[in-house]
């Protein structure tokens, strides 16, 4: 995953930091106790799509059951195409494989977007379900 998870940013705010004086020469900053902290990490569209289809992810992925017809199957995500077309909207079209009868199916979602009030939760109101243009108005 590391190799594909990229970020446009990243700002951190830790207290009381302890590190190793040995890994500093090595270039390997390493905190030596559990400290207190906040990060800020923005991420692209560019760098969401890329750790969707990231190798590490379709393996969490590969096993997760959905009902399609009422029966449990497990999906294997083929693509993942990601979209943030404004206004806090989030679109997710999707082709997966029905690993019970080898089909192919296009799945996707429209959504807007909240931030809980304390800004550690974030949850999404569905607008719309199936392929998805990727500027999709409501």
């Amino acid at each position: 995953m590391q190799k594909d998870l990229r970020m446009t940013e990243l700002e951190m705010q830790i207290t009381s930091v302890a590190i190793n004086p040995l890994g500093v020469a090595s270039g390997l900053i390493e905190l030596t106790k559990p400290r207190t902290g906040k990060a800020e990490v923005l991420l692209t569209e560019a760098d969401i799509n890329r750790a969707f289809n990231s190798e590490y992810v379709r393996d969490k992925l590969k096993n997760y059951q959905i009902s399609v017809n009422g029966q449990e199957t497990a999906i294997t995500p083929q693509y993942i195409d990601f979209h943030l077309p404004g206004e806090r909207k989030v679109v997710l079209n999707a082709s997966i494989l029905l690993r019970g009868t080898g089909e192919t199916k296009q799945v996707g979602f429209s959504a807007v977007l909240y931030i809980s009030a304390n800004g550690k939760n974030i949850s999404l109101k569905i607008l719309s379900m199936g392929k998805v243009k990727k500027f999709h108005q409501n």
